[in-house]
């Protein structure tokens, strides 16, 4: 479910996306950590995505 939501942002925002990890977790009901997981693992540079971290969210480039 994490999954498809960021990438039905990234249908809004073709380019990038700025995820806020406290706001997705609560709204998904599950910790930080999960969100984090998901990223790491459905994002990754070999599927075309380049995420960056930055202090309580994290910026996603879909190339």
């Amino acid at each position: 479910m994490i999954e498809e939501f960021i990438k039905d942002l990234f249908e809004e925002d073709q380019e990038a996306i700025e995820i806020q990890r406290n706001e997705l977790a609560e709204q998904f009901n599950c910790v930080p950590s999960q969100i984090n997981y998901v990223i790491a693992t459905r994002f990754k540079p070999s599927q075309g995505y380049y995420v960056e971290s930055r202090r309580g969210g994290r910026r996603a480039h879909y190339h």
